[in-house]
């Protein structure tokens, strides 16, 4: 080391070294030190350890079968309801982004509804809704692009919010998961034929 960049370091250290000899000055230094970690350590503790967790995992709902009509209950149009949609059979609570899916958001007509067509297409508009006397839509005539463009909003609903459940057929229809490419139409319509 040079003898310039040696007087720099000692000038730079000195009153450093000076505070730190000094028994009460490390002292604090160590209270100071032990409260900075306790701190870091506390926010970066995983939910499963903190002590909030349990009343946390209390509040998460349990997940349940929505028919197209149950879970059009929860639009978001009572502010003490959850916001719920669906997105290729899975129902996920938005309730915390109310802003874009409740009354006046600008995905409003996608609360309480399936809202996979509609996202798959890129258009909001409410005639990309399924109707909620029919069958859940199959999700039938989709192109390759829309479909990639489906795969990144369900993946995108997947990381941000809980999923809460599942889309289903009505009991006295064919009882059959949303989703399921053809599927879901076919069976209802076998049990209209029935009829």
């Amino acid at each position: 080391m040079s003898d310039a960049a040696t007087q720099s370091f000692t000038r730079f250290f000195q009153p450093l070294l000076t505070t730190f000899s000094n028994p009460s000055a490390l002292v604090f230094l160590g209270i100071f030190v032990f409260f900075a970690l306790r701190s870091y350590f506390s926010n970066s503790q995983s939910p499963a350890f903190s002590m909030g967790s349990v009343q946390q995992q209390a509040a998460i709902p349990a997940q349940k079968d929505y028919t197209p009509h149950e879970l059009a209950q929860f639009d978001g149009r009572d502010e003490g309801t959850q916001v719920l949609m669906a997105v290729r059979g899975t129902v996920y609570d938005v309730s915390r982004g109310r802003g874009f899916y409740g009354p006046g958001g600008p995905y409003a007509n996608f609360a309480g509804r399936d809202a996979s067509r509609g996202l798959a297409k890129s258009d909001f508009a409410k005639e990309m809704l399924a109707d909620l006397d029919g069958p859940i839509d199959a999700l039938e005539g989709l192109d390759e692009s829309e479909i990639q463009c489906l795969d990144e909003w369900e993946g995108f609903f997947a990381s941000k919010y809980p999923a809460v459940g599942r889309l289903v057929e009505p009991k006295g229809g064919a009882a059959v998961e949303a989703g399921e490419a053809g599927e879901a139409g076919e069976a209802v319509e076998e049990s209209k034929k029935d009829n």
